[in-house]
């Protein structure tokens, strides 16, 4: 890797080879693209880029390496079966939450100095009668270098 952003298509490999319930997992482009929610394939996952900032630690060797510790969010769509269920997780959710918060905790990408991914949080953000919107995210650090 260089200065570029952390690759976050590793994550969304991660997700299609440990969790084989999901039937979509995409990227920004494929998330944007939902008009509305009764329309998401579900259940499925969309890993969506966050953001970067000045990873914990100095800079190693000046300019040439950075620590650079980067955000990311994987956005889970579920069927959603309860009236007004947005205070409630199903058992569907649940078990989708679970199954990829076991493939992404933990797990170390291929990228130089990358450390374990870490879980920050998670929130329902949308929910109709049929379909549950729940956002995860997760941090790691990674090196920029030359």
């Amino acid at each position: 890797m260089n200065f570029e952003p952390f690759d976050t298509s590793l994550v969304e490999q991660r997700l299609k080879a440990q969790v084989p319930v999901l039937l979509e997992v995409g990227g920004a482009a494929e998330y944007a693209a939902i008009q509305e929610l009764r329309t998401f394939r579900t259940p499925s996952a969309y890993v969506i880029f966050a953001g970067e900032s000045v990873g914990a630690g100095p800079a190693r060797g000046g300019l040439r390496v950075q620590p650079a510790e980067t955000r990311f969010g994987v956005a889970l769509a579920v069927r959603n079966y309860r009236a007004g269920a947005g205070g409630q997780l199903n058992e569907e959710l649940r078990q989708v939450i679970g199954a990829v918060r076991s493939a992404l905790q933990g797990w170390v990408p291929p990228v130089p100095g990358a450390t374990a991914l870490a879980w920050l949080g998670g929130h329902v953000a949308d929910y109709d009668a049929s379909t549950v919107l729940y956002l995860e995210t997760y941090q790691l650090t990674h090196l920029l270098q030359k």
